[in-house]
């Protein structure tokens, strides 16, 4: 199960272009969940501000 900020930082690293097992390990994410979070961006059905 993911929290928040854990979705969060998955996002802003997916924005900045890392590859998804860079972000598995950096976030310490199964790969699974970075995969359908990056499919949801892509077809536009999960919608988060960009943090700046």
């Amino acid at each position: 199960m993911m929290n928040k900020e854990q979705v969060h930082q998955v996002i802003q690293l997916l924005r900045e272009g890392h590859s998804l097992t860079d972000i598995t390990k950096m976030a310490k994410i199964n790969v699974m969940y970075v995969s359908v979070i990056r499919k949801l961006m892509v077809m536009d059905l999960l919608q988060l501000p960009a943090e700046s």
